[in-house]
């Protein structure tokens, strides 16, 4: 899995610098991500909630469709709640942590306004190979970067708006294996980002 997972990244990063025929925007933009995931691993409820991302895309191609390949950070919250028993009584505590991950959207778009007018409006879907970089570890938590699986794939769907040179994009990923490697669990995240192109 690392291995299939680098040879995307090589070939993202042949695609970034290679000379192409076709116009390049690049685009790099910041947004927020909220994440569906929710699971038991033996005694620890894991719930996913918001995050922040941050990456570039391009966009290649002069007509109504556009290959948009694009890197990105991804970080977002799961909250970690111990479910224990301590003297007869159910205890509850709960902690914070921080999942890092690299994503790699690999994306084709559709112009559906043309290019060129001062609003414009695009389709995009594809795939997204994903690697999880680490985990914050918490005392008292077995919740590592262990416990998950590293290398995940999503399918996504989007819909962009273009407003002159900046950019708004809303992104739904749905998860297409399992996120962690002892339960089950999938990680859908929707997420929002804005930017600029040039």
């Amino acid at each position: 899995m690392k291995t299939s997972f680098l040879l995307i990244m090589l070939a993202a990063a042949v695609t970034f610098s290679a000379p192409l025929q076709a116009q390049v925007r690049i685009n790099p933009k910041v947004g927020v991500n909220i994440s569906a995931l929710d699971t038991k691993i033996q005694d620890i409820s894991a719930e996913a909630r918001a995050g922040w991302n941050v990456g570039v895309d391009i966009r290649a191609g002069k007509g109504l469709v556009f290959f948009n390949p694009g890197v990105h950070y991804y970080s977002f919250t799961a909250r970690l709640v111990s479910d224990v028993v301590d003297e007869g009584q159910q205890l509850k505590p709960s902690e914070e942590t921080m999942i890092q991950s690299v994503r790699v959207p690999v994306n084709l778009g559709i112009n559906i306004t043309g290019q060129g007018g001062l609003i414009g409006l695009h389709l995009k879907g594809g795939v997204t190979p994903a690697y999880v970089i680490g985990v914050k570890e918490r005392p008292n938590y077995n919740f590592d970067v262990e416990t998950l699986n590293r290398f995940t794939m999503g399918a996504n769907v989007g819909l962009g708006v273009d407003i002159l040179f900046f950019t708004v994009d809303a992104n739904y990923e749905i998860g297409l294996n399992e996120f962690f490697k002892d339960a089950a669990g999938k990680n859908n995240m929707l997420s929002v980002s804005v930017g600029v192109k040039f």
